[in-house]
């Protein structure tokens, strides 16, 4: 294999490993007696035309174990989460999949 390809297939190797993981900060976790979803629906996987109600977004949601599947959420869905990290907000980011994650208050 010639250099120039080795060293393509590493920096892609460097990208993909450093884009999946989550940092402490960013780390979200679900109330107690709260869920994911919305009580009245069910939870879904989004599709590549998005989400089947209009007041739902895809988004991926930032857990100590990783990213999840991008889902089907309200936008409400940091009111039924909680930061891991004290002092920390959970926040939306747009995109597709938007991310759900923790992020330090300004």
């Amino acid at each position: 294999m010639s250099w120039p390809i080795r060293g393509f297939l590493a920096a892609a190797a460097l990208v993909v490993l450093t884009s999946c993981g989550v940092s402490e900060d960013e780390v979200v976790q679900i109330r107690e007696g709260q869920t994911l979803g919305s009580p009245d629906r069910t939870l879904f996987q989004c599709s590549t035309l998005g989400c089947q109600f209009a007041d739902e977004a895809c988004l991926e949601v930032f857990f100590e174990y990783g990213r999840s599947p991008a889902l089907c959420l309200t936008l409400d869905v940091c009111q039924r989460l909680q930061c891991a990290k004290e002092g920390n907000e959970c926040a939306i980011f747009d995109g597709f999949p938007g991310q759900v994650k923790c992020i330090k208050p300004r």
